[in-house]
Formats: C-alpha cells, sequence, structure tokens
C-alpha cells in the first residue's frame, strides 16, 4: 500500500511470476517492494524517501507484507508462536518526535501471523506467577533468510553486484554450501614443509597455513607502519594509556571461516586478464545467465529471484535457453520473479504464470492474473507446442487489443487492412495472433478472457452450400465436413461470443477472391491491400476491425 506507483495492491505470486506492462506501469515498483523487504540490504528509514510514497502523500504509511506457503515455528521465551509472513512499514511522524522533526521517517518491521495479524510474543521467559507481557515479534536476519531469502538481479547485470562478497548474491549462496564442506572436512591429507618433512592436516588447516605464510612477504615496512599508527591512534582516541592499554590491530587476506566470500572472478580473453567486473556489459550478462545456470545445474532450491528484463544483452536464441533456466529453477522448489518486456518469456500454455500490470491515475499499479484458467492438460500441450519455438503468439500478452484469425494469409493481410482503415496497430498495441487453425482459436479466447484483454474473433465459417449434380459420394463427404465445421463453429462461438465473433462465409479467400493455392495466396492478399485506401476494404474486414477499436472492452 501506498508505495510509489502502487496505491493498493494485493496478488498471488506462483512459482515462476511473470509481470508485464507498458513502460512505467509498476512493474519494477513491485521487484523493488519485494527486494526491501525480502533483500539484501536490512530496511531502515533510510531505505525510504518521500518520493517513495504513493502522490508524495506522507500521511498515509507505506504498507510491504509478504505471506509464505509454509508456516514458521518460532520459540521465544518458551512459547512456540507460528508466523506466517512479515511486515514492512514505513510512516512519516506528524510531530516533533523527541530529536525528529515533524515529517521525519521511521520504519517497523515485524512478524505476522498466519491469519495476518501482527505477531507477538513474550518480553521475558514466562515464570508462575507473574502475567507475560507480549511485544510485537520483531523481524531477524535468521528469520528471514530461513523465510525466503531473495537474490534481486537489476537490467543492468552487473557483475559486481553478483560476486560471493555479495551475501545474498547466487554465488555467495553456491560457495555458502562449500565452505560448510569446507569447514567441516575432517579428511587429512599430506602436505610437505619447507624443511622437505610432510605433516598429516586437514584441508583447513593447510589452507591457513599456506596462507599465513604467503602473507608474510605482503608485509612490508609501509604496510606495518600503517597496523601500528591505525592502534596507536585507536587508543589515542579512546584516552588510553598506551603502556598499559595494548591493542593490536592486523588486516587478514581473507574472513577465517569463510575464506570462499573472498574470491574474485577473473577472465582471460585474447592473452589479457581482466576482472569479471571490468569487461563489456555483453560478457557479464552471459557470466550472469552462466550463474543461473550453474544454480540450476547444481539443484539448489528455497530462494526468491527478482530479475529485471532477461532479455537485456541477449540473442533471441539466447534469451530463449535464459528462459528455460529461469522456469527450471522454478520446477526444481525456487521462486522466479520477473519483468520482461519481451514475448520469450511469457508461457501462453500455462496464463497463470503471467500477471499483467496496468496503471491507471485513480488507482495507481493495479495487476491481473488468472487464477485458474479452464484449459485441458492436451490443450496446454498444444499450445506450448505451438508456442515453445514461436513466440509471436505470447504477444497477446502484451497487446491492448487482440484480433484472434486463423492462418498466415489473414495474419499478414490484417495489418494492411487496419492501416487502410486509419489505424497503427503498433502505435495502438494491437495484436493479429495468427492461432494456428480453428479448432484452436477457443483456447486463445480463453486466456484473452482470463486478463480481460480486448479481443475479436475473425474465422472462416466453411460451412459449404451442397450442390443437386454432385456425386452422392461427394456429397456425403461434404456434409461431413459441414457437420464437423458446425460443430467447431458452435465451439468458437460459445467461448467467444456471438458479438465478437465475425464469420468470413464459406471463408477468407472465398470471401475475397484470393486463389487458394498456398504458394500465392499470401502474396495476392499483400498485394491486394498493400496500397488500399478505406473505401476498398470490404465490410467483412472493416466489421471486426471497428468493432475492436470502437471501444471495446
Amino acid at each position: 500500500e501506498n508505495y510509489r506507483s502502487i496505491k493498493e495492491l494485493d496478488f498471488e505470486p506462483g512459482p515462476y511470476c511473470v509481470l508485464i506492462g507498458e513502460n512505467n506501469s509498476g512493474k519494477s515498483n513491485i521487484l523493488r517492494a519485494l527486494n526491501l523487504i525480502l533483500g539484501e540490504r536490512w530496511p531502515s528509514e533510510r531505505s525510504f524517501s518521500e518520493e517513495d510514497f504513493h502522490n508524495q502523500d506522507t500521511s498515509k504509511p507505506i504498507v510491504i507484507q509478504v505471506f509464505f506457503d509454509a508456516v514458521i515455528h518460532e520459540n521465544r521465551h518458551g512459547v512456540d508462536i507460528e508466523i506466517g509472513g512479515i511486515e514492512l512499514r514505513c510512516k512519516a511522524y506528524k510531530r516533533r518526535v523527541g530529536k525528529k522533526p515533524a515529517g521525519s521517517l521511521s520504519t517497523d518491521y515485524f512478524c505476522l501471523r498466519p491469519d495476518g495479524k501482527q505477531a507477538t510474543a513474550p518480553s521475558a521467559p514466562l515464570r508462575k506467577g507473574t502475567r507475560p507481557t507480549f511485544l510485537p515479534m520483531r523481524v531477524t536476519s535468521a528469520l528471514r533468510e530461513q523465510a525466503a531469502p531473495m537474490i534481486y538481479v537489476d537490467v543492468l547485470r552487473d557483475y559486481n553486484r553478483e560476486t560471493p562478497s555479495s551475501r545474498w548474491s547466487v554465488l555467495r549462496r553456491l560457495f555458502n554450501e562449500v565452505n560448510t564442506e569446507f569447514l567441516n572436512d575432517k579428511t587429512h591429507i599430506s602436505v610437505e614443509q619447507a624443511d622437505g618433512t610432510k605433516v598429516k592436516m586437514t584441508r583447513k588447516e593447510a589452507f591457513e597455513a599456506t596462507v599465513r605464510n604467503a602473507y608474510q612477504y605482503l608485509r612490508t615496512e609501509s604496510f606495518e607502519e600503517i597496523e601500528r599508527r591505525l592502534a596507536e591512534n585507536a587508543i589515542k582516541q579512546m584516552g588510553l594509556d598506551a603502556d598499559k592499554n595494548r591493542i593490536e590491530l592486523h588486516f587478514e587476506s581473507h574472513d577465517p571461516t569463510n575464506a570462499f566470500k573472498s574470491l574474485q572472478l577473473y577472465v582471460d580473453q585474447m592473452g589479457i586478464r581482466s576482472p569479471a567486473g571490468e569487461v563489456g556489459a555483453g560478457l557479464q550478462s552471459a557470466i550472469v545467465v552462466a550463474i543461473f545456470r550453474t544454480y540450476e545445474e547444481m539443484k539448489k532450491e528455497g530462494a526468491v529471484f527478482a530479475i529485471e528484463e532477461p532479455e537485456a544483452f541477449l540473442h533471441p536464441q539466447k534469451a530463449r535457453y535464459f528462459a528455460s533456466v529461469l522456469r527450471s529453477l522454478a520446477d526444481k522448489g525456487n521462486q522466479v520473479f520477473l519483468t520482461t518486456h519481451s514475448p520469450v518469456f511469457v508461457q501462453v500454455h500455462e496464463p497463470e504464470s503471467v500477471a499483467v500490470v496496468r496503471r491507471t491515475p485513480r488507482k495507481g499499479t493495479l495487476v491481473r492474473q488468472a487464477r485458474k484458467v479452464d484449459l485441458a492438460d492436451d490443450d496446454r500441450k498444444a499450445l506450448r507446442l505451438m508456442t515453445e519455438f514461436d513466440s509471436q503468439r505470447n504477444e497477446m500478452f502484451f497487446a491492448r487489443r487482440v484480433l484472434f484469425v486463423e492462418g498466415n494469409t489473414e495474419k499478414v493481410a490484417l495489418p494492411l487492412v487496419f492501416r487502410a482503415l486509419g489505424f497503427d496497430i503498433n502505435k495502438e498495441n494491437i495484436s493479429v495472433v495468427e492461432c494456428g487453425g480453428k479448432t484452436k482459436i477457443p483456447l486463445f479466447v480463453k486466456v484473452a478472457k482470463a486478463f480481460r484483454i480486448p479481443y475479436v474473433v475473425l474465422v472462416d465459417h466453411d460451412i459449404r452450400e451442397i450442390k443437386e449434380h454432385w456425386s452422392d459420394k461427394r456429397k456425403k463427404e461434404e456434409r461431413g465436413r459441414n457437420k464437423k465445421h458446425k460443430r467447431w463453429n458452435e465451439t468458437i462461438l460459445d467461448t467467444a461470443g456471438e458479438s465478437r465473433t465475425f464469420w468470413m462465409k464459406p471463408d477468407f479467400e472465398g470471401d475475397l477472391g484470393l486463389p487458394r493455392d498456398e504458394s500465392s495466396k499470401i502474396d495476392k492478399a499483400l498485394s491486394r491491400f498493400d496500397e488500399a485506401t478505406e473505401e476498398d476494404i470490404p465490410d467483412c474486414l472493416r466489421d471486426p476491425v471497428e468493432k475492436l477499436m470502437g471501444g471495446l472492452t
């Protein structure tokens, strides 16, 4: 509530949640809100500014809540407490409070019960004969990391933000397990000493001894003088006697409890060695994708990933590859959020994974989701096969209005029809979606209806008149064909609605006088409408276009 473009928003993301919408609709604000409450930096009043309040109205607090699928059980002073989520709240003081003037920001960060109410815990261990005092239960770093550690990747794909030193980066999560194995490894190895003898020790002991010996070469006179002066000045600053209060300060090349977080990744290319954070943006992006792929291959789970515009810096083929990596991460027990302008990352056969983001002046940022679209397993499989390597059909999610057609002839001709009638489909954010045949149209219509995307259907009627002079065999075949198309037409009408369904009788080619030869009908359609004016457009095409553009909601 009341965060940036968001006035009030409640939505339920699944394991793979794709946020799509036009620029400035508020997609990134949703991810930023999640990053504030779950991300690497601990939230405080410094995490917010007046500009973060919706319409910069600080009279209402910013409220961000997240709830978890699994309840977390905590024991505080002997009391078992169920935690269903956490809440971050930021408010501005209406009057001076202590030394803080009016307008100063304050944050609260506490736990929620599964019913959404504030969780409370006893302030001290329970004692007989004493009435306990219950206080709001604050979020701890251990609880937040246990609940849902969030890994946020912005559009720049800067490797410097993904290094092992970053607490909740993907690499840090990978190396944390390696570090645990390293610290607990009791296997002894033989290590040769300077005098030629060999000593048995653990890997940890061998590493520390080797680093300690190598570290001596760094300790020049100037280095040691810096350490000495730091210690002397610290004692003086505290007003202590240097002879009676000896303090030593010294630098270490790594954290003894986790040496892996000090690792630096280097790139060797054409004989030049460079830190990964200093190479070109394209290569840094490739490295970040490789990190995600490695995480997915090693079957890690339990993290929340939030990625802005994963298509950035990627060719279409590599974007499809990255999309498969992210979907695989979600399938293996992680949760993936992403914002995108690319249909590659959208799955029309799983519309429940899509969240369409819109913004209005009165209501701010809104999210439309499809809770459960009525699609059979075979229908979902058909849609997946139709869109897996042809993402153009997925464009319907990004459109303001959609015209569904059967095949490619209509798909290439209709944009020219729109142009002749004075409409630029790209400017108006309209998609002409070729559905791969009449029988697939109801599947796409169901998805459009679930997201309240305005649509019309232009489809072949395909019911032909049976001629008396035909042979009995041909009449029988034609009756069977008509019966089949009649059944399909009824399904389209039942799904799309009569007012949104427009028929080409008997079909697109026949109604417009185009050849039926597959090799030439598209070219003929293009040549017919390429130079067409408004007067050249027949009613059978004018009517669906005007219906789509005439206030359809």
